[in-house]
């Protein structure tokens, strides 16, 4: 699937490009810097006879808002998908990219393992109504739930993926957790559920924090790295 990745920082747009590189299934169409060159890339992309599938698509564009960029892009038939990528976390933002028929949207600064979920989430909505033809209830409820699935960090060596799958779930609950708050949940030791949250923590899936406020030193705290949890005191 080939991505056009839209951003007016250069160095976002090529840190952008090369995550796009790096993931399976999928091919960098180009980079974009402005709304108007974004409109540009899609169409001269189909006439070519290669498609963009999918627009990495940043809000805060020099010409015109990327939201406004996707109205263009509907109203001229563009059938492009769009992954709205952008700093902005109002809702009044969020909500009107929904109205836009966005498959996601993802805040910045992310990981690189951040947007490989929500590119692998796209592949499986793709993959479920690539066919062509047509679908019948059941199959549409599973192609829209493919975009809100998360695909657990592979387990290493020595690690459980099913244990992997439990802690991941745990901390993508939203609250900030320690390892022995884990492990109270998960029925592990502390020092097991500390490795699971490292290995999560490498991978850029959840963010490390000391956690101020108790006696002796204080504890580190794991959160969400794509949703963060309540802030503490």
């Amino acid at each position: 699937m080939r991505v056009l990745v839209v951003d007016d920082e250069p160095l976002t747009a090529a840190a952008h490009a090369e995550y796009v590189r790096r993931t399976p299934g999928f091919e960098l169409a180009g980079t974009a810097v402005s709304g108007r060159t974004a409109v540009q890339a899609v169409r001269a992309a189909r006439g070519a006879g290669r498609p963009v599938d999918l627009v990495l698509l940043d809000v805060n564009l020099p010409d015109v808002s990327g939201l406004d960029v996707a109205r263009g892009l509907r109203a001229a038939g563009e059938s492009v998908d769009l992954l709205v990528v952008t700093a902005h976390r109002d809702v009044a933002t969020v909500r009107r990219a929904g109205t836009l028929g966005v498959v996601g949207y993802l805040i910045k600064p992310f990981t690189y393992a951040a947007l490989e979920e929500k590119l692998a989430a796209y592949r499986r909505y793709r993959g479920l109504l690539g066919r062509g033809g047509s679908v019948d209830q059941a199959e549409v409820d599973r192609a829209f739930a493919a975009l809100g699935e998360s695909t657990p960090a592979p387990a290493p060596k020595g690690l459980s993926p099913q244990t992997l799958a439990a802690v991941t779930e745990l901390v993508r609950g939203g609250a900030w957790l320690s390892a022995g708050e884990v492990a109270e949940r998960s029925a592990l030791s502390r020092v097991t559920a500390r490795r699971y949250l490292e290995h999560l923590a490498e991978r850029g899936l959840v963010e490390r924090r000391a956690r101020y406020g108790t006696p002796g030193r204080p504890e580190q705290e794991y959160g969400w790295a794509g949703g963060r949890g309540p802030s503490r005191p």
